[in-house]
């Protein structure tokens, strides 16, 4: 897979800038029990029967044991996140994947328009110097343990987040300013499900769409403060299964070229 290549493009770089630092015991690792999990929850799941952690931990071998590892690691950590460092993590993240694409694709994947920041983080350009497309790079490492509780959708599909308002703005600008395809990348590496995936802006768009709609349908309920809605508005929480996968994203960057 394209994900095992890029972790081990990638190793230098994170073993350095986590020399220090404790991380969970599989992160930025791969093995049969994560192509198990991606096979599970990704390549072989759909919304019409949507798997359960639940089933998985009766078909995957070592997913019971690992689930209690998971939640006593990162609910802490969620709650311990330092806006600073999740920035730095970011940019890691964000200069590896660049790097990455830029051999596959054979061309130059650089920064975005350094004088607007307001412009997605990263870009993809044609031979002859112009914009093919527009990304930004969201690193996912602590899944919302809770997620069935409060928002009534599983922690591997339901955790992969982008920050509402910033996508509000950011979609706004695209509508206005930007004539090419911009993507929104989501490295996943929870403890089960591994990989990159990605959606256009077109797909956030509507998700920010259909989950303000829901939490102005609880609003008028008067059932607000206690939804599920109301409590994570500030985040737009992507459809795990509506993700394209790392492969089909490098056929359809190749494709601008």
């Amino acid at each position: 897979m394209l994900y095992e290549e890029l972790l081990e493009a990638s190793k230098p770089r994170f073993d350095e800038f986590f020399k220090n630092v404790k991380t969970f015991e599989n992160q930025f690792c791969w093995d049969e029990y994560n192509q198990q999990c991606y096979d599970y929850f990704y390549k072989n799941n759909s919304y019409d029967s949507l798997a359960t952690v639940k089933g998985a931990k009766e078909a995957i071998p070592g997913m019971k044991e690992m689930c209690p590892k998971c939640g006593a690691y990162f609910v802490p950590k969620r709650n311990e996140s330092i806006p600073k460092y999740d920035v730095i993590l970011g940019q890691q993240m964000e200069e590896e994947l660049m790097k990455f694409l830029q051999e596959k694709l054979g061309t130059v994947v650089c920064r975005g328009d350094l004088e607007n920041r307001s412009y997605p983080d990263c870009k993809i350009l044609k031979k002859d110097g112009t914009v093919a497309a527009y990304f930004e790079v969201k690193y996912h490492a602590a899944p919302f343990v809770y997620s069935v509780r409060f928002t009534g959708r599983e922690c591997y599909e339901g955790s992969a987040t982008l920050d509402y308002k910033k996508m509000k703005k950011q979609l706004a600008l695209i509508e206005e300013e930007i004539d090419v395809p911009v993507y929104y990348l989501h490295w996943i590496d929870y403890p089960c499900l591994k990989g990159v995936f990605y959606e256009g802006s077109d797909a956030v768009k509507a998700h920010m769409e259909q989950q303000h709609a829901e939490f102005e349908r609880k609003k008028r309920e008067g059932d607000d403060k206690k939804s599920a809605g109301a409590r994570y508005f500030s985040k737009i929480y992507s459809y795990l299964l509506e993700l394209k996968s790392f492969e089909e994203m490098i056929d359809e960057f190749k494709a601008l070229l």
